[in-house]
């Protein structure tokens, strides 16, 4: 495991543990490593949260992959008990590889 994967997974434990943090895990799209934020459903995520995310080198995926029309730079999407956010891995973006094989 290289030194990255062990800062983003120590990262992913710390937010996990905040009082207003449901969860919170790491997750790799083809290319990218995303973090995955979850809230409570009536929660709004807390800035502080994102600065600690953008100082650690995380951006909203909606901004990272240019999402026209999203309200919210990470808002992933609202669950029945909860509130989703993915943030991007910028300093290791492109990096990871995803194959198909036929």
């Amino acid at each position: 495991m290289s030194d990255r994967d062990e800062t983003v997974r120590s990262l992913a434990a710390d937010i996990a543990a905040r009082p207003d943090v449901a969860d919170a895990w790491t997750a790799k799209s083809f290319t990218d490593r995303l973090l995955v934020v979850e809230l409570p459903a009536e929660c709004d995520l807390p800035e502080s949260t994102v600065e600690t995310l953008r100082d650690r080198g995380f951006v909203g995926a909606e901004e990272v992959y240019d999402v026209d029309g999203a309200d919210d730079a990470a808002f992933a999407g609202q669950l029945t008990d909860a509130r989703r956010y993915r943030f991007v891995d910028v300093e290791s973006r492109g990096e990871h590889r995803s194959y198909v094989v036929e």
